[in-house]
């Protein structure tokens, strides 16, 4: 998918539940999938789902259709990967950080040093593929599509000439990102441990100032307008996946299933073709009105080279093992 989880994806990474249907007209259809996100109502993602819910009652004579929950009104990640345990909710789309509470593996994806760029990305998804499709059906999950939505970056309310400047700031940090951590760990710095719906306030009571997100992200979760500063380096890409529940899944009838999938994938993959030049965009918007962007000092890059090593060295064997992460390394290749 490259799905815009535009933000956050969205991270995007709220307030109402845009729903693609009216509560009325949701009860009347036999069958709902419930769906949860972090993305903001009218979003090009949440639009999507609201065309999805018509081309699936219109395929099914209105049997099926999409109950959608925006702006993280069912919760953080966390929170809506126990409601698709226990049944309180279908489907999702959600981030590597989460997805990674599903199969730890998955954290290798986010690792800074693993996947510098979007041509390295795409090789390692399509290498990849069966392997992850394979580890979430034997956790209960079917994996519909992978998304992304955009670079990251660091934002700050000052200049961050080098990684090692976190130590001088309190940066958020998001309690379930094994990588996130480490990241901090390495370089020295305290994170502030925030939920995503917590971040905004985090940064308007100044508990938090510096975050680690896609310009897509930030802008889509108003984030941007706590912050000013953007450093030019990014590290690895936004990345997340439209799952659902093993138990949902296999209560849609055969013949409904490849209506539902391809449905969502179609949507997905037409969002994706915009994702990349949109993040850059939204970067360059952001620097054009008012946010200084910084590059790292010599110093700096080479204090972020050896931060890299650092966390790959202490994330393999425990959240990965070393044999997946030389696999993924071979698939990103060299450029």
């Amino acid at each position: 998918m490259r799905s815009t989880l535009s933000a956050l994806l969205i991270l995007a990474f709220a307030l109402t539940v845009p729903g693609s249907a009216s509560p009325a007209r949701a009860r009347k259809a036999a069958n709902q999938i419930r769906i949860a996100t972090l993305a903001p109502r009218n979003t090009e993602l949440t639009r999507g789902f609201a065309k999805i819910d018509r081309e699936l009652k219109k395929a099914t004579q209105g049997k099926w259709g999409v109950d959608l929950y925006a702006a993280g009104v069912a919760g953080d990640e966390r929170d809506v990967i126990r409601k698709m345990r226990v049944g309180q909710m279908d489907a999702s789309i959600i981030t590597t950080t989460g997805l990674s509470q599903i199969v730890r593996e998955v954290a290798v994806l986010d690792v800074p040093g693993v996947i510098n760029n979007y041509k390295q990305l795409d090789r390692v998804l399509n290498a990849m593929l069966g392997e992850w499709n394979s580890s979430f059906d034997k956790a209960g999950f079917e994996l519909i599509e992978w998304g992304e939505s955009g670079q990251y970056r660091f934002f700050s309310k000052r200049p961050l000439r080098s990684p090692g400047d976190l130590r001088n700031m309190r940066p958020w940090l998001w309690p379930e990102s094994h990588v996130m951590k480490e990241m901090l760990r390495a370089l020295g710095a305290t994170g502030v441990p925030l939920g995503v719906p917590e971040v905004y306030g985090g940064l308007q009571t100044k508990m938090v100032d510096a975050v680690m997100a896609s310009s897509l992200a930030v802008v889509a979760l108003q984030w941007h307008a706590k912050m000013n500063h953007v450093t030019t380096e990014t590290s690895g890409v936004l990345l997340g996946a439209m799952i659902v529940s093993e138990k949902k899944w296999n209560s849609i009838p055969a013949d409904v299933r490849p209506i539902v999938a391809e449905a969502f994938k179609r949507h997905t993959r037409g969002a994706a073709r915009n994702v990349r030049k949109d993040d850059s965009k939204a970067f360059k918007r952001l620097v054009a009105k008012r946010y200084t962007a910084t590059t790292y000092s010599e110093d700096g890059k080479r204090e972020w080279a050896r931060m890299v090593k650092m966390v790959q060295k202490r994330l393999t064997g425990r959240a990965f093992p070393k044999v997946l992460l030389d696999k993924v390394l071979k698939a990103a290749g060299g450029g």
